[in-house]
């Protein structure tokens, strides 16, 4: 059955509003040195120190090669280290430096305004069905796909 809800193909529309929210985030958030991964450091904060770089890639359902990249470039811009685990020495957890600890809450604060931008107008009933039919879309697509 061929469903055609809108001019564009349902990917393309949410690549583009997905790269629009990161416009107007970059832009809230443009006294930073980073332009992205900014709810990797929220999930890196929340670990506190107990987070490794492979189960941040889990949460951000992301395959180990992209995770390297994410947690250089924070370690290389001065907001990530990554620490030998106390428990077991061969894993290294992920902890936050005071830079980042200090941005963190801007960060929370730019992320609730954008969303609010995005959502304004739309009643608490069509937001919530429309984060259920996203998180419907992907766990269809995830049951149908090799996970990352």
């Amino acid at each position: 059955m061929e469903i055609n809800y809108s001019p564009q193909p349902l990917g393309r529309l949410l690549s583009i509003v997905g790269k629009s929210f990161l416009a107007e985030l970059n832009h809230n958030l443009s006294h930073l040195d980073i332009e992205r991964n900014y709810y990797a450091l929220i999930l890196i904060g929340e670990g506190k120190g107990r987070l490794t770089q492979q189960e941040l890639a889990g949460k951000l359902m992301s395959d180990k090669v992209t995770m390297v990249r994410v947690i250089d470039y924070l370690s290389e811009k001065g907001y990530v280290k990554r620490v030998r685990m106390t428990d077991d020495h061969r894993k290294y957890g992920l902890v936050l430096t005071p830079k980042a600890e200090k941005e963190l809450p801007e960060i929370k604060k730019a992320m609730k305004k954008v969303v609010s931008k995005a959502l304004a107008g739309i009643s608490e009933d069509r937001i919530s069905e429309f984060l259920a039919t996203l998180n419907d879309i992907k766990r269809n697509l995830n049951k149908q796909t090799v996970k990352l």
